[in-house]
């Protein structure tokens, strides 16, 4: 895991690491008790929790939308995405907004292979590689998410 980490990650586990260190060494050998136990063992298990992270947490969201406050479309979609949220349990889109930020306008420009929806709404399966691009219907959503529609992100030369 530490391998594939960056240098932020790998400097969190090692400040994680290094409070739990002076966590255990600072606790008496007799039995423990008043104010300065309870303090050392929420910085203990705080430091615990960002070394051995719980299961849910490592797991990354697969549904990526991409919308803009300014576009009704994009609103309607992402409006439509939070009724799926509820229908589906486990079911997150995490939506971005695009108009605004040019990280996340780059990021879809990226996913957007050579242009072909061109903007918002934007909505990209990362386990599927399956696109929607712009308003469609709830039941194309759902099958979406839930792996079983949405265009492929092929490139599609149409000029032979």
């Amino acid at each position: 895991m530490a391998a594939t980490m960056g240098g932020k990650g790998r400097a969190v586990i090692h400040a994680a690491f290094a409070a739990l260190c002076l966590c255990m060494a600072s606790l008496p050998r007799s039995p423990p008790a008043g104010p300065a136990f309870d303090e050392i063992s929420t910085i203990a298990g705080n430091a615990a929790r960002a070394l051995f992270p719980p299961p849910e947490r490592l797991k990354k969201p697969h549904l990526i939308g991409f919308y803009a406050e300014q576009s009704l479309e994009a609103k309607r979609m992402k409006w439509l995405g939070d009724l799926l949220e509820q229908e589906i349990p486990g079911v997150k889109i995490v939506w971005l907004e695009a108009w605004e930020n040019p990280l996340n306008e780059r990021l879809r420009a990226t996913i957007d292979n050579r242009n072909q929806c061109g903007g918002v709404p934007y909505l990209f399966n990362r386990k599927t590689g399956k696109v929607l691009c712009g308003v469609v219907s709830y039941d194309k959503l759902r099958m979406w998410a839930q792996g079983l529609g949405g265009d492929a992100r092929v490139y599609r030369d149409i000029s032979r």
